[in-house]
């Protein structure tokens, strides 16, 4: 079946329609490029046309980009890829070529998502014009896939909007709405998407008359956009300005990438080595980069595309099987029981979302409290312009205090946020039962305390389930849907839509002390701090976690999340998994002594406004230094390979199934390097029967909670790896 289909009207206007079959979005195969080829050959012999749309047939979506499947299968095959590199990539660069040269103009008319290889063909358009749908959105985003835009992105858009515009897109990936692709001059005309076709006839007409076409295209002046013209001028516009914008670059790059993700850097070379360069030698230069990025980082890009079709995987899983004809409950109100820093931010998650939510806490100063938390979190929104003050005031009013349980009867879904303490909690929520309506989903917040045991002092715990958001909750992506003994899978499937619908990635595990990412996580957190207790440096531990890839080491972690919360955590889990699980003893004494982390100021660092340093306070609480010989390497291992036993355990005991989803969940709630492809793909590419060796000598020299689990040793034994389970 033919992905696109031509119209050609009676006025000259054509139409090139992009509707792949069987799809829900149209994606660049290699099939799918063949026959873009050939329509484009068929349009450039008829001489009737005068103008030609490209248009997409579905709905908010014009083009997602390259298949990436295809570049998946094409880095599973063992041996040198290149060639085949560069036969996708010519194929596409050639193909954006022969539209960009037809003999009339084009327009790329974006109603919906335009993403790398569709936002790399309306740059090879004439015109671009974008809608006002809310989903019209577009961006590069290659370089989370570890590799560049290869079908003349990095060419064409620094020639469109400039090099100060156009970098950040290029190496963030980024999404931009209509209004800023208009802004910045991508798109020439944003129209409402109610009145498309009216409002596309006035553009053709527009771009028909020699006059007012000279005056569209006179907008487009490179040297405007995010900044002034003298400004951006005057950075790129000479050789040392140029030198500047490219060593700027090059710094932030490294502070975000911390020199791991080859992609941004190679995109900053091949921008610095084309600048100024024809678009045909500039072309042929980004195809080379693209095949050299490609065959020379290949495991840096098979863990980041691995990591894509996961994180695909799961916002297609509704986490438990429903019949076909299932309809998830809208939740159209929302109601948080404490309103703590946690309880203002599930209560601002809600309000940006437009959910209405009702934020109770038992005086007016705690709910006052979850207000400030909420609008502190809308104040730096405002500040990085991403909503305007009118937005924040009519977000900030979705939200409204109370006392009482007043306004919980019309609430489609109610969170528990208050203190981590089974009693307190369980009389909580017997007395919110009878406050809230027969089919009102009741969630708690609890980090590691156990959701069955919660659920047996209620009435219909069928309705009951875990929904553990990480802390700072605007930021971080995950959450945890704990399915208890008695949840439903109807509680499950609405739950888990809930989090899709709040922008968050929603991973379904099972009730357990920690449940998945703490119970990993806690482990090495504590191996930090017997690596300190053993003698080592600590700025040196955390320096070799954060090399690892880490985003910060242990000890920093500790300070951010405060040692008080951690120390409760990890001694919850101590009690649940004995010796494995032990807290170092001088962990306590630090919390005892009031050295709390960062929002006390002092911790095992002293913190003042961005810096850091050792707080020499904590060395009384310490045990005297030994002499050692501890290698980094050892460093990394310990702290790795405890995560590592404890995520086994996790898929022994179907807290969890899929080790993707257990990567995923790793990566997404503690920061585990994504370049590595996640905890469990890190250690197959060590090998399972390395990492069992290693195990067994670190258990001859520290204990018992190095031996590894069955299941490792079965891996081993049969020289299997996790992601053959």
């Amino acid at each position: 079946m033919s992905a696109f289909k031509i119209e050609v009207n009676d006025n000259g206007v054509a139409k090139l329609i992009f509707d792949l079959p069987g799809e829900k979005v149209n994606k660049f195969s290699k099939d799918v490029m063949i026959e873009l080829g050939e329509k484009i050959a068929e349009l450039k012999s008829n001489t009737s046309i005068k103008v030609l749309l490209v248009m997409s047939a579905k709905e908010g979506i014009f083009i997602a980009g390259a298949d990436v499947g295809e570049i998946q299968e094409m880095l599973n095959k063992e041996g040198d890829q290149s060639q085949e590199a560069r036969d996708l990539i010519t194929r596409g660069v050639n193909t954006f070529t022969e539209l960009e040269n037809l003999p009339f103009p084009t327009v790329a008319v974006i109603n919906g998502a335009c993403m790398g290889g569709g936002l790399e063909m309306s740059l090879a358009c004439t015109y671009r014009v974008v809608t006002d749908h809310k989903k019209t959105s577009l961006g590069l985003p290659e370089v989370m896939l570890g590799i560049l835009p290869g079908w003349g992105g990095t060419q064409r858009l620094p020639k469109l909007i400039g090099l100060v515009n156009a970098m950040p897109l290029i190496l963030t990936g980024k999404k931009i709405d209509a209004k800023k692709a208009f802004k910045l001059k991508i798109a020439d005309a944003i129209i409402a998407a109610e009145f498309i076709d009216e409002k596309i006839a006035e553009f053709v007409d527009t771009i028909l008359d020699d006059k007012k076409k000279k005056k569209i295209l006179s907008k487009r002046n490179t040297t405007k956009g995010f900044m002034g013209a003298t400004q951006n001028f005057l950075l790129e516009g000479n050789p040392l300005g140029k030198n500047v914008v490219f060593s700027k670059a090059r710094e932030g790059v490294m502070k975000a990438s911390k020199g791991h993700y080859p992609a941004p850097l190679a995109i900053l070379d091949l921008l610095q080595d084309t600048y100024g360069m024809s678009l045909k030698d500039g072309l042929k230069r980004e195809t080379e980069a693209f095949i050299k990025l490609v065959t020379t980082h290949k495991s840096v890009v098979k863990s980041l595309v691995h990591i894509f079709f996961t994180d695909d995987a799961v916002k297609k899983d509704i986490g438990v099987k429903m019949p076909d004809d299932y309809k998830v409950p809208a939740v159209n109100h929302s109601a948080v029981l404490g309103a703590g820093v946690m309880g203002g931010g599930i209560a601002w998650l809600f309000s940006y979302k437009d959910i209405p939510v009702r934020l109770k806490d038992v005086n007016w100063d705690g709910v006052s409290k979850g207000f400030e938390a909420a609008q502190d979190i809308y104040k730096v929104l405002q500040k990085k312009r991403k909503l305007k003050p009118t937005q924040v005031n009519m977000k900030m009013h979705k939200i409204s205090g109370a006392l009482d349980y007043s306004g919980f009867k019309s609430s489609d879904v109610v969170v528990e946020a208050i203190v981590e303490n089974m009693g307190i909690k369980k009389t909580v929520l017997q007395e919110l039962e009878g406050e809230v309506s027969n089919d009102a989903l009741i969630c708690s917040n609890t980090s590691a305390l156990s959701i069955s045991e919660m659920q047996s002092v209620m009435k219909h715990p069928e309705r009951f389930i875990g929904m553990h958001f990480f802390n700072p909750v605007n930021r971080m992506p995950l959450v945890e849907v704990i399915r208890g003994e008695k949840t439903s899978d109807e509680s499950v499937a609405k739950l888990v839509s809930l989090v899709k619908k709040l922008g968050k990635t929603p991973i379904v595990v099972g009730d357990c002390a920690g449940f998945l990412v703490n119970r990993i996580l806690i482990p090495s957190m504590n191996e930090g701090m017997y690596l300190l207790e053993e003698g080592c440096d600590l700025e040196e531990i955390d320096k070799t976690i954060y090399k690892f890839g880490m985003p910060m080491g242990p000890f920093t972690l500790a300070d951010e999340v405060g040692l008080d919360v951690g120390y409760k955590v990890a001694k919850l889990l101590e009690e649940a998994y004995g010796d494995r699980m032990r807290v170092p003893e001088f962990l306590g004494k630090i919390v005892e002594g009031g050295l709390l982390g960062k929002k006390m100021g002092k911790g095992i660092y002293i913190h003042k406004g961005k810096s850091r340093t050792f707080n020499e306070g904590v060395q009384k609480f310490l045990p005297a230094k030994k002499s050692n010989s501890i290698t980094k390497e050892e460093m990394v291992d310990r702290f790795v390979f405890t995560m590592v036993n404890e995520a086994a355990r996790c898929l022994e005991e179907k807290v969890i199934e899929k080790p993707a989803y257990l990567d995923l969940a790793m990566i997404y709630g503690t920061g585990f390097p994504p370049f590595h492809g996640g905890l469990l793909k890190y250690a197959d590419s060590v090998g399972v029967t390395n990492v069992v060796e290693k195990m067994n000598v670190l258990a001859q020299k520290y204990g018992k909670r190095f031996e590894p689990c069955e299941l490792l040793k079965s891996l081993a034994k049969d020289n299997k790896s996790f992601y053959d389970l």
